[in-house]
């Protein structure tokens, strides 16, 4: 085949750019098919990175139509060259006019003659562009090779969510499945791949040593999930999955990464096999590459048969945290988790990004704990996701999982943990009110029916429907309909605080709902369905989460009469394992037959999810009034004789959450009791440099993590005595497990270590490792000597690379948490607010306004504040937000922090 042209002179038809729209859905008069990809690449660095190609789609008409709307942005169109003729050859269209829409993303091409319906036609584009510097669509990366200090670049695509479109012309909506055909040309030095294996390869023709590879037919699939990629990384021994396809796995890195990308590699087709064999569905692809590329837009990339990962986010090295290898490996697990959720069966659109995302986090999080039960991973994840959303979803600002989204930017918004983390509480629920049987029953039947199609949430509910009525069992079975109670949690925001009082004489509980928010600033009326599930204390079994009564919407409310007839010197419990997102706030004498409970050596028989919930759930109902922070530090006596990491970390989170707040001698007084509380669990932690600690994994490390840093932070004397006693080769690492390194670290810096601040900013700027610089940069934030910090800070915002000035996040954060330098931290972001705007994102950003401003560390009055940020578009968009909690903290600290400072007072 000729070269094509590199570049276009000229169009030789009008050209229209349409002004703003109000629908962004493509016209539904076409549907296609097939496309024919063949795709140039030049990696002639840096001067010459580009691409070009020509796109063949064969079209089927559903509506007699004269025009072809499609996607493409920033591609090179050689108008001339575009064809169109039936499938068979007869009959040919021109192309009369071209419209572009820049804001809908949309080529469309006015033809001479009107489309018929039913009739097929291939329509063929030339284009061409340069490879993108972005990290999407078709983009350029680089890698330096250590032994030769050579510059290696190589090509790469990113095409999820909008971003095919990038690369080529394309119908670039999920739910437009065709088959594909991708051929791909480079020089004979790189390595190219796509989803499919190569089925021939033959010389190009007039470029000198470059070739033509054809990939084997790629089965339906959504553009967005089409990848190739063109590159000379190193590969790792082929591994074979034990799936029905015995499915061959290859593994490409950088060549310095080689060695230490072993574990993840061969985790993919452990995780494979594992998901294949537990939703009953064979993974359809004979072979997968898993591709670690030096710079990726997202953690990783699901695309069929070409799995691709940020290195970063692949590579695990010896010397890095413990709980970085398992976030690896969970990334991975969760990417093969959309083999089956997202690509196999796709979205119909961008708004129940959930349905694919949730599904695969809670799968991925299922393979995790399946295949490394050592790390006990899976509770404490679910733990992490608890605690996130029952903070996040108690202000106004929160969002729905499912949500109205038309154009690329919003689309792109939709990736947040709503679709993630909290789809994932979703998929959990599912399976803990309807139970295993009926769960796998569902989405195997789901899986079936939609494979190779798109779906809606409702298909989801239906299919679950389906087999909660076959079983007869279950949390849908007879009149309870399951769409009606998921649309309550997906379709708004929120969560239901449930006000529970009891008749102790008749064993009787009157239940209400309201949703639960931080400061009662007003909103919509909101209700959910809600599964009831109670625990006796004397009969108690938390492994029984299937619903035994349920809360209506709406409802004002309901006096049920308990199952089990608890006396009344016994408490009852809602919600075992926390199945659901929501807070309970019993009547006080339940709560005080819980709490003696927990003080007794029997507060093992509560569940651990729900031990930690109790404490999170009274903290919060005291700090909104609606119980005693007396009643709430009564229920954090035993916490000292907790040996079990989740009750641990939510109690503290809580606690520093209102500590942050304070100010003065109540700050004082907080610290005190914190150094008090955490103590005891320090004097039963291993020390830092034994063996036996080094030898923790899992839960039992992630408490003792929490120990030392909780321990160090509040300066308890045993603690700083241990960082003290380490020689400077145990400081190293030589000792210190990388686990515990960065809080010795960081606690030697806050004592005023400038030999070791000195050290660690030497290494910082030597190191091309992501993992090592992060925690650095966390350890340098740790300085109460803003002199020092100063410039750290000055080079990491005005650096000109991307990777550099992230770690700014890192520093600041960590400067933020301790508070010593919060008024000259503050000031440092608002004087850089430009070049942060510019550099960091926008949940990055999120997150320094809500502990700058949210947290009261800047007093700067609202119109000053709006004012000096004005015409930062980040900035400008989480303000509001930020002030907002703001607002609802000076309540808090108006109002309950002298009940807060009371209390904490009367236990310490």
């Amino acid at each position: 085949m000729p070269e094509l042209m590199c570049c276009i002179v000229g169009l030789l038809l009008p050209a229209i750019v349409l002004s703003h729209d109000s629908s962004y859905r493509l016209p539904n008069a076409l549907k296609p098919l097939h496309y024919d990809l063949r795709i140039l690449t030049h990696l002639n660095a840096p001067q010459d990175l580009r691409f070009e190609g020509t796109v063949q789609i064969d079209l089927q008409v559903l509506h007699n139509t004269r025009d072809i709307t499609l996607h493409a942005i920033n591609l090179t169109i050689d108008e001339a060259r575009i064809t169109l003729s039936t499938r068979n050859g007869s009959r040919s269209h021109s192309v009369s006019r071209i419209e572009r829409n820049e804001t809908l993303e949309f080529y469309t091409m006015r033809l001479d003659g009107e489309l018929q319906t039913h009739e097929q036609y291939v329509l063929g584009i030339p284009f061409s562009a340069a490879l993108n510097a972005n990290d999407v669509g078709y983009y350029s990366s680089s890698f330096r090779d250590p032994k030769t200090n050579q510059t290696h670049y190589l090509a790469a695509t990113q095409f999820s969510p909008t971003f095919a479109r990038l690369a080529f012309p394309c119908f670039d909506e999920p739910h437009l499945r065709a088959t594909f055909q991708v051929t791909l040309g480079y020089h004979k030095n790189y390595t190219g791949m796509s989803n499919t294996p190569v089925s021939k390869c033959v010389d190009h023709g007039t470029l000198r040593d470059y070739v033509w590879c054809q990939h084997e037919p790629l089965l339906s699939t959504s553009t967005y999930l089409v990848a190739y990629a063109v590159h000379n990384l190193s590969s790792l021994p082929v591994v074979h999955s034990e799936t029905h396809n015995n499915v061959s796995f290859r593994s490409w890195m950088p060549p310095d990464a080689v060695r230490d990308g072993s574990f993840t590699a061969n985790f993919g087709p452990r995780a494979l096999s594992y998901l294949e064999k537990l939703l009953k569905f064979v993974f359809p692809l004979r072979k997968v590459d898993q591709v670690a590329l030096p710079s990726h837009k997202f953690s990783a990339m699901e695309n069929w048969g070409l799995v691709t990962f940020k290195q970063t986010r692949f590579v695990h090295y010896d010397d890095e945290l413990m709980q970085d290898k398992e976030d690896k490996s969970f990334t991975v697990a969760h990417e093969y988790g959309h083999q089956w959720f997202g690509n196999l069966v796709a979205i119909s659109w961008w708004n129940d990004l959930w349905l694919k995302e949730g599904p695969s986090t809670y799968f991925g999080n299922l393979a995790l704990d399946a295949l490394m039960p050592e790390w006990g991973s899976l509770q404490r994840r679910v733990a992490e996701d608890l605690a996130t959303f029952f903070c996040k979803d108690m202000y106004n600002d929160t969002i729905a999982i499912s949500r109205d989204v038309q154009d690329s930017k919003s689309i792109l918004g939709q990736f947040t943990p709503y679709a993630y983390e909290k789809g994932s509480l979703m998929m959990r629920m599912l399976h803990k009110w309807l139970g295993d049987e009926v769960f796998f029953m569902g989405i195997r039947n789901y899986l079936r029916r939609h494979a190779y199609d798109s779906v809606r949430q409702s298909d989801l509910w239906q299919a679950m429907q389906e087999a909660a009525d076959l079983q007869g069992s279950g949390a849908a079975a007879g009149d309870i309909r399951l769409a009606t109670v998921m649309d309550s949690w997906t379709l708004q925001k929120g969560y239901p605080l449930l006000n529970v009082i009891r008749n102790y004489s008749s064993s009787t509980v009157w239940i209400d709902q309201a949703r639960f928010m931080l400061a009662a600033d007003g909103g919509e009326p909101t209700c959910w369905w809600i599964p009831l599930t109670f625990v006796n204390q004397r009969q108690g079994n938390f492994d029984e989460t299937q619903p035994q009564f349920w809360l209506e919407c709406p409802s004002t409310g309901k006096t049920l009469r308990l199952r089990k007839d608890p006396a009344p010197n016994e408490w009852i419990m809602l919600n075992p394992q926390v199945n659901s997102i929501y807070r309970v706030n019993y009547d006080e004498p339940n709560w005080r037959m819980i709490i003696k409970t927990l003080n007794s050596a029997d507060y093992g028989s509560i569940h651990a999810l729900n031990r930690a919930q109790l404490l999170d759930d009274l903290l919060m109902l005291a700090a909104t009034r609606e119980q005693s922070y007396d009643l709430a530090f009564s229920m954090l006596e035993y916490l000292p004789r907790e040996a079990e990491f989740l009750p641990w970390d939510r109690a503290v989170a809580m606690l520093n959450d209102r500590g942050q707040l304070l100010r003065g001698d109540q700050e004082r007084i907080f610290r005190t009791f914190m150094k008090k509380l955490v103590t005891p669990l320090l004097l039963r932690t291993p020390q830092l440099n034994s063996a036996q600690l080094r030898a923790k994994s899992g839960s039992f490390a992630a408490l003792y993590r929490l120990a030392y840093k909780e321990a160090c932070r509040y300066d308890a004397a045993d603690c700083i005595s241990r960082v003290e006693g380490l020689t400077q080769d145990d400081a190293n690492g030589s000792q210190v497990s990388a686990d515990y390194r960065l809080i010795a670290d960081c606690t030697s810096i806050e004592l005023g270590n400038n030999v070791l601040f000195q050290a660690i900013l030497k290494r910082f700027r030597a190191s091309d490792s992501d993992a090592k610089k992060s925690a650095w940069a966390t350890a340098l934030g740790c300085s109460r000597d803003f002199g020092q910090l100063r410039p750290v800070l000055d080079y990491l915002i005005q650096a000109t690379d991307k990777v550099t000035y992230n770690y700014y996040m890192q520093a600041v954060t960590s400067a933020l948490e301790r508070k010593h330098l919060a008024t000259e931290i503050a000031d440092h972001i608002m004087q850089h607010a430009k070049a942060i705007n510019s550099k960091l994102s926008l949940k990055q950003i999120q997150i320094l306004l809500n502990r700058i401003i949210g947290d009261l560390i800047t007093e700067l009055e609202d119109n000053q504040l709006r004012q000096q940020l004005r015409g930062l578009d980040k900035f400008e968009a989480q303000l509001q937000a930020a002030l907002d909690r703001r607002d609802t903290n000076r309540y808090w600290l108006t109002n309950r922090a002298e009940h807060f400072i009371k209390a904490l007072t009367k236990h310490t």
